[in-house]
């Protein structure tokens, strides 16, 4: 566990550098990584689905990069993006497209439909991410606005 952890780390931080990520941010970048693949990683143990561990992930990588980009004046995508790079299904893929080079196409459409769920689910939790952020700042600006009213 603990070398995945550096390793979804490493991951993440040079991924931002690769992109020019304000140096300020890179380390939060990998912060953000990490935490991601950390709660990818635990919610299986505790008998939740891969995919749902996506989903979880990625909703958790959105809504930090969300603060994030607020305490840094920096945009969101500086996160979230190098975020979820450890979440990528990359190796089902691959073993979706070797089995369709064998000639299993039963497994093939099996393990490509899995990536696509996994892809999927890391999305929309990033969609969701963004949409519970966007609801609680609006939340807060009606209340400001009231309040700055009832003066």
């Amino acid at each position: 566990m603990l070398k995945g952890m550096l390793l979804s780390y490493i991951i993440t931080f040079v991924y931002a550098m690769l992109f020019n990520a304000p140096k300020h941010t890179i380390f939060y970048a990998g912060a953000v990584g990490m935490s991601g693949w950390i709660i990818y990683k635990m919610l299986p143990a505790y008998g939740a689905e891969l995919t749902l561990a996506s989903f979880a992930a990625g909703t958790f990588i959105s809504l930090t990069s969300q603060i994030l980009s607020i305490k840094m004046k920096v945009p969101s995508t500086n996160f979230s993006i190098a975020g979820i790079i450890p979440l990528v299904p990359g190796s089902t893929a691959y073993k979706s497209m070797l089995a369709f080079i064998n000639t299993d196409y039963v497994g093939g459409i099996t393990l490509g439909v899995m990536t696509m769920m996994y892809a999927g689910a890391i999305a929309a939790g990033l969609i969701l991410g963004v949409s519970i952020f966007s609801l609680w700042k609006g939340i807060v600006a009606r209340h400001v606005r009231k309040g700055a009213k009832a003066n």
